[in-house]
């Protein structure tokens, strides 16, 4: 490497660029790793060097190298980028804390005490816990099993800034805080083994928890759970209710799943006046803004499921939500459409058979069946003249599904009967939707 480029400090100095500093780190990068090169690395490197660039420019470049050569056939490239970003965030960490330069991790009391002071972290966190002893059984070297995508991820969401928007928290003493907050209700006596056993388990990637828990625990704000279900009822005051439901959900780090199967149907009866109804997709549109403008703990976006059973009238327009063609104004992109789906709608589509869907201002008890005691009342209403309805071809129907499925992923799919037969706590009711990520 040529030796005459210069390089402009974070003061605001120019000095020669210092080729020792660079090989020392591009040394360390590689070391116990198979397939990678240092050579390889600083010389693709210097072709991004520039002279008069910032000395932070050189680390990015080194990075970025590193991450343009990860390849299935050298995957260890990945620890090499990821050793890389992490000595560029102890330096980070390590000019806020005032910590000692080249020792990457100072005292945890010394972050505890600054996130405490940025009101960042609980105030009572180190009850009870003997932090030196916590501080002194941290292992450093664990930050050597996470990959570029992991130790990025970590950074943009995960450790804690300070008001200025300073990151001051190091992976290590993530994992130490997380597993001093889990072991805060333990009996007094267990508390300091327990977060020792806690941070083993998390640390060395054994277990890995979930966002709340990565964003919440140790901190001011600190609701743990990931998933949240609810059901929009078919009055207006309930459904502006689900709204401020949802809005604090998400604020606190959740991830939801809601149900709109109460919801009557677009050109539905309202005070008796007839085509009056909005249907479900205006309020599905005003979803769709609430997961955009309230984020999840300001780590993540917002994220929302919608559910609709395949018998209710809106059925078509629903699926449609997420498509990139038509019109605007019945789109919702940043919400997740799902479907609940029964085992009669899947018998009618192997059938060939037709299909029937309701307004649910007229068939309430729809959404509140499932089995054999769904499958009768639907028949019932089905041949009754009195209703309103629409009939369709079950296949039609199952092709939309499948082609916006192909389109943009959507709508999730899941099996309403199924679910419930499984369902261990019927006695308590029976479920009307799964979650955002569909598992529950």
């Amino acid at each position: 490497m040529s030796v005459d480029i210069t390089i402009i400090k974070r003061d605001g100095r120019r000095e020669p660029l210092d080729i020792t500093k660079i090989q020392k780190m591009t040394s360390e990068a590689v070391a116990n790793l198979s397939g990678v090169s240092q050579s390889e690395i600083e010389l693709d490197a210097h072709i991004k060097f520039i002279d008069g660039m910032k000395s932070s420019d050189i680390q990015d470049a080194l990075i970025k190298t590193a991450v343009e050569k990860i390849d299935i056939d050298v995957p260890n490239w990945t620890f090499v980028a990821a050793r890389l970003r992490l000595y560029d965030l102890y330096h980070e960490v390590g000019k806020v804390l005032g910590n000692v330069k080249g020792n990457s991790y100072g005292p945890l009391q010394t972050t505890i005490d600054y996130g405490i002071a940025q009101n960042r972290y609980k105030k009572d966190l180190c009850n009870d816990f003997d932090v030196e002893d916590l501080s002194n059984y941290i292992k450093p070297e664990r930050d050597l099993q996470f990959t570029y995508l992991g130790i990025k991820t970590a950074i943009d969401k995960y450790l804690t800034r300070d008001a200025l928007g300073q990151t001051f928290e190091l992976p290590q003493h993530l994992f130490m805080m997380i597993a001093m907050f889990l072991a805060s209700k333990e009996k007094p006596k267990d508390k300091q083994q327990k977060a020792k056993d806690f941070y083993d388990v998390i640390s060395k990637f054994e277990v890995m928890i979930a966002t709340p828990t990565l964003s919440g625990a140790r901190k001011i704000r600190s609701q743990l759970s990931s998933c949240f279900i609810g059901s929009a009822p078919d009055n207006i005051e309930g459904i502006f209710d689900s709204y401020k439901e949802m809005s604090l959900l998400s604020k606190f780090g959740g991830g939801i799943g809601w149900d709109w199967n109460e919801v009557r149907c677009r050109s539905s009866v309202i005070d008796n006046n007839v085509n009056a109804a909005g249907g479900t997709t205006p309020w599905l549109k005003i979803t769709n803004d609430i997961a955009i403008a309230v984020d999840q703990l300001g780590t993540r976006k917002g994220a929302i499921a919608v559910y609709l059973e395949p018998w209710h009238m809106d059925i078509k327009e629903f699926l449609d939500l997420k498509k990139n063609s038509g019109e605007e104004r019945l789109r919702a992109h940043d919400i997740f459409p799902a479907l609940w789906i029964n085992d009669l709608f899947m018998e009618r589509v192997k059938a060939d058979a037709e299909w029937t869907l309701f307004d649910p201002y007229q068939t309430p008890e729809l959404s509140e069946l499932y089995g054999d005691a769904f499958k009768t009342q639907y028949l019932i209403r089905e041949n009754d003249p009195k209703i309103k309805k629409e009939t369709i071809r079950a296949k039609d129907l199952w092709k939309q599904v499948l082609t916006n499925y192909f389109e943009s992923g959507n709508p999730f799919l899941c099996f309403k009967d199924t679910a419930n037969r499984a369902n261990p706590n019927s006695h308590v009711g029976h479920i009307r939707s799964s979650n955002l990520c569909t598992e529950i």
